[in-house]
């Protein structure tokens, strides 16, 4: 074999070698890529779901408050009837109630 022929062939070799890892190096690159896209869904998913909880808690407790404010209301206005109440229940002991 002629020495140019030899040469050729190692550097056809060496190429394709060459090439090999490129796409080697692709591949992975793209797997990265799709494995940290996939992370980013998860996470924007979870925060999703974690916001949502957190505005149906706050609701929640929001509703809570309005009723705590609700009986507070309710037992003032009671207080302040005082008299109104026993009056009802002197009613209710005459009438065999109480």
């Amino acid at each position: 074999m002629e020495t140019e022929i030899k040469v050729q062939i190692v550097l056809s070799i060496f190429l394709s070698l060459e090439l090999l890892a490129l796409y080697m190096i692709i591949i992975r690159t793209v797997a990265n890529l799709e494995y940290s896209f996939n992370r980013i869904e998860a996470i924007v998913n979870r925060e999703v779901q974690l916001s949502m909880r957190n505005k149906e808690l706050e609701k929640k407790a929001k509703e809570k408050a309005q009723q705590n404010d609700m009986n507070k209301g309710k037992k003032n206005d009671l207080l302040l009837n005082i008299p109104f109440m026993e009056r009802l229940s002197k009613e209710k002991k005459k009438d065999g109630h109480g």
